[in-house]
């Protein structure tokens, strides 16, 4: 196998975890195009994309998703060369084998002693930059444990989701993240109306009436009930 002069021993050392035959390569035939094409849904910064740019890895997406063991072997020497420490490393190599879906994975957070809570990160991360089983992401995130971290990115993906308004809801009451974003409070209080507009009665009267939010989301409820009554009083059409 040739990789790049430049890649690290420990990148190297990596790339026995993954498979590299082109017939099993994680990234395989369309792949690369759904990631590419997830990545335009998420106003083109997935979170794989983010935690390569907080660690001080540059243009994350021309790294990934890797096409070949050589790019993947790039990937793998610039987060050996990020800023992370071991642990932070390590856990984007887990987020990376996860593309197997077969739970290596799991065999390599316990040999690198990757601890629960970075292990339930990046399962949630992949979930939301795939879009697979986004419910299952938003349980991860419920877990108290858990860093509150990309409240509007989360909301962003769960917007995107099938039936995207009971997820909404149950990520702000269970995550409890910290909304300060005008788009993050409107669609939490849109998606409340949707299930009890009681509550999103209640949620705009938690702002004080000297905050600008509470009559931009009163509006907002507003529209919708009239909304709502114009699609009730739309007449049937007939054949």
């Amino acid at each position: 196998m040739q990789v790049d002069d430049a890649t690290s021993e420990i990148s190297v050392g990596f790339l026995n975890y993954f498979d590299l035959e082109p017939q099993t390569f994680a990234w395989r035939d369309a792949i690369p195009h759904t990631i590419e094409s997830r990545r335009s849904l998420l106003s083109d910064l997935l979170f794989f994309d983010t935690l390569l740019l907080s660690g001080g890895v540059r243009e994350p997406a021309t790294l990934y998703p890797p096409t070949g063991v050589s790019s993947l072997s790039t990937l793998l020497h610039a987060i050996e060369n990020s800023n992370y420490d071991r642990l932070k490393k390590d856990s984007l190599v887990y987020f990376l084998l996860k593309w197997h879906q077969d739970g290596r994975e799991v065999r390599f957070a316990d040999e690198r002693c990757i601890s629960p809570q970075f292990c339930a990160l990046c399962d949630a991360y992949w979930h939301l930059d795939t879009g697979w089983n986004v419910e299952r992401a938003v349980s991860i995130l419920s877990d108290a444990r858990l860093n509150r971290d990309y409240a509007s990115k989360i909301i962003e993906v769960i917007s995107l989701s099938d039936n995207p308004t009971p997820l909404i809801v149950k990520y702000v009451r269970t995550c409890k993240p910290l909304l300060t974003e005008p788009d993050d409070i409107d669609i939490y209080a849109l998606s409340l109306a949707e299930t009890s507009f009681l509550e999103a009665w209640q949620y705009q009267r938690s702002f004080s009436e000297n905050d600008e939010t509470r009559p931009r989301v009163l509006r907002k409820l507003l529209n919708w009930t009239l909304s709502r009554k114009n699609l009730t009083l739309e007449p049937t059409q007939s054949f």
